[in-house]
C-alpha cells in the first residue's frame, strides 16, 4: 500500500487508486478513470474548510479525524477492503498537512506494515 496525490505522474490507470478525498478533480477522472472513491476515510468538507480558513488548527483536525473516523474502524478490515497494492490517493503534494498521513500512520501502526508515498 503506498499514498499519493491527485496530480502526481507516477499515477496510472493500471494501478488501484482508491481517492479518500471528498471529491475527485475532473480532468483527472478524464485520465484515471479507475479510480475509486473509499467513503470511510474522507473527511468532511467542513473538516477541510474548517482547517484550510484556519477555524481548527492541524492539532483539532487530527483530533477529530481519528475520532470521529479512524476510532470507528477497524484497520485490518480497511485494509482487507483496500487491498495491499492500493494507493490511497487525495489532493494535497507530497509534505504538506494531508489526512492520508495519517491513514498511512493509523495503519502502519495498527498492522506493523510500512507505507510510503509515491
Amino acid at each position: 500500500m503506498n499514498t499519493s496525490y491527485f496530480f502526481s505522474n507516477k499515477l496510472n490507470k493500471e494501478q488501484r487508486l482508491i481517492s479518500i478525498s471528498t471529491s475527485i478533480p475532473k480532468n483527472i477522472k478524464n485520465i484515471l478513470p479507475n479510480i475509486i472513491t473509499y467513503k470511510p476515510l474522507c473527511p468532511t468538507w467542513k473538516m477541510v474548510q474548517d482547517y484550510k480558513k484556519q477555524i481548527i488548527s492541524k492539532e483539532e483536525y487530527i483530533r477529530i479525524y481519528i475520532g470521529c473516523f479512524l476510532d470507528n474502524l477497524d484497520a485490518a478490515k480497511v485494509y482487507q477492503e483496500l487491498g495491499n497494492d492500493a494507493i490511497l490517493i487525495c489532493w494535497e503534494r507530497p509534505n504538506k498537512f494531508c489526512h492520508r498521513y495519517i491513514v498511512a500512520e493509523w495503519l502502519s501502526n495498527s498492522l506493523n506494515i510500512q507505507i510510503s508515498e509515491l
